[in-house]
Formats: structure tokens, sequence, C-alpha cells
């Protein structure tokens, strides 16, 4: 899911970082927006989990604090459907609706 969003980005011309290590851990997308930056999660079937969920929140919890915006986009399974919610939610956070 990651790779289908970066090519949608790509495509249209938005300027992001993926994979970038940030002390506590490495954000799937991360963007240089506004006054805070955003990183972005995207989260699959392992992110559903109890034990998982609870450490993604701590970790998030953790950054918020730290300054940056978070946006966890969450997918069951793939579907260019689901990919377009997906990115839809993306472009809103980054006011590029």
């Amino acid at each position: 899911m990651e790779q289908e969003l970066a090519f949608k980005l790509q495509d249209d011309g938005i300027q992001y970082h993926t994979q970038v290590e940030i002390p506590v851990t490495t954000a799937d997308f991360y963007f240089l927006h506004g006054s805070r930056p955003l990183i972005v999660f995207v989260d699959g079937r392992v992110h559903l989990g109890t034990a998982q969920m609870a450490k993604d929140e701590e970790l998030r919890s953790l950054l918020r604090k730290r300054g940056y915006r978070i946006l966890e986009l969450h997918y069951g399974n793939y579907s260019d459907e689901i990919r377009d919610q997906l990115y839809s939610e993306l472009l809103g956070c980054l006011g590029k609706e």
C-alpha cells in the first residue's frame, strides 16, 4: 500500500520523504508541511493486534509530544478503492483536497 500511495504522490507532484528514521521509529512518509512536520504511518493487518496497537499508540503519543503531526492510515486488505480512500485522507491532511 505504501508503494501505491507513493506512486500517487509522485504523479501529483507532491514532495515527500519515505522511510525517514526518527530517533524512536521510522516514518512511512514524512512531509515538511506547515509549521509542524507530518509523519504518516500506513498500517496493515499486523497493526490491528491489541499488543501492537498499544505499542503504536505509545510511540505516536511520544511523537505528538515532540511536536509532530501524526496521520495513521489503516487498511485490512488491498483494493484500489481503499488505496484511493487512504490517499484522499492523506491529501486532506496536507490541505490539498
